[in-house]
């Protein structure tokens, strides 16, 4: 069985900083099987950088298009990336 796997890079927008959404992308990415990482941008937005097999990449995207609770995601918008950054694990970046 081929494996596709892919990485994106991924910018979310929105109400998306202080609403947890760091450590909720990390959960629901650990749940799916996904690796990289996730932190705040400067500009109030939340970066990702997401690895894995393609069907699971899609799963956590439409998922980070809801966020939690509080949060109001406006906009998600994937680069995908040409190689592979071999993540290890998802990781939440201060």
């Amino acid at each position: 069985m081929d494996i596709n796997i892919k990485s994106y890079r991924v910018i979310i927008k929105g109400i998306v900083q202080g609403v947890n959404f760091r450590n909720f992308t990390k959960m629901e990415a650990e749940r799916i099987g996904v690796k990289g990482y996730v932190s705040n941008t400067h500009d109030g937005h939340v970066e990702a950088f997401f690895e894995g097999e393609e069907e699971k990449i899609k799963e956590l995207i439409s998922i980070v298009h809801i966020g939690p609770a509080h949060a109001k995601v406006k906009e998600v918008k994937l680069y995908e990336q040409d190689s592979l950054s071999n993540f290890k694990d998802f990781r939440v970046i201060k």
